[in-house]
């Protein structure tokens, strides 16, 4: 797990982008940047503005703290790929997911 902020940014720009399904080029052309930079971002080679990293998550439709900081769930990829695909979403969508997931959970006798 890394500690230096722009590599942090920078891999949760990339998981939240493939997450939405776009391309370096689609994002780049929705912040108005070139697709090269948005590959030095998420690679941790350049820091983005405060403004950049506000337009990037409108277009990834998280809020731009999210992209920012490291949980817990980094140590396991696909809880926080779950976390980046529920990002944005409708909140009774996401109690309907929870609510779904426990009762699979309660049928195979795993408890949350």
């Amino acid at each position: 797990m890394s500690n230096n902020i722009q590599e942090v940014a920078g891999k949760n720009i990339r998981l939240f982008r493939q997450t939405k399904g776009l391309t370096q080029e689609k994002l780049a052309e929705l912040v108005n940047v070139s697709s090269s930079y948005i590959g030095y971002l998420e690679r941790g080679l350049r820091a983005p503005s405060l403004d950049l990293l506000a337009r990037i998550g409108i277009a990834l439709e998280v809020e731009p703290t999210v992209l920012l900081y490291t949980t817990s769930a980094d140590s396991d990829p696909t809880l926080k790929k779950l976390n980046a695909l529920l990002a944005g979403k409708n909140p009774k969508s996401i109690n309907f997911l929870y609510e779904v997931a426990m009762a699979y959970f309660v049928s195979t006798s795993e408890s949350a």
